[in-house]
C-alpha cells in the first residue's frame, strides 16, 4: 500500500507499506498447497521450457503479423 507523507524537508513523499491478511487454512487447502508446491518443484525446468517456448512462439507470430501488414509476405 502506498501513501503520501510529508518529509522532513517539507516535500511530499510516497511511502510504501506492506499489508497482509491472515487466515486459517483448512486441512484440504493445506494439502492442495503442499501438492502444488511439490508439483512445481518437480517440474520447474519443464515449466521454464514451456514458458520460454510460448514466448518464442508469440514473438514469431507477432513478427509474422507485422510482415503481413507491411505486405512483405
Amino acid at each position: 500500500m502506498a501513501r503520501e507523507v510529508e518529509g522532513s524537508d517539507g516535500k511530499m513523499q510516497t511511502v510504501t507499506e506492506w499489508q497482509y491478511d491472515e487466515k486459517e487454512m483448512t486441512v484440504e487447502e493445506y494439502e492442495n498447497m503442499a501438492l502444488m508446491k511439490s508439483v512445481v518443484e518437480e517440474n520447474t525446468s519443464g515449466i521454464v521450457e514451456s514458458v520460454t517456448q510460448f514466448q518464442k512462439d508469440a514473438v514469431i507470430d507477432e513478427y509474422t503479423q507485422q510482415l503481413i501488414e507491411e505486405g512483405l509476405i
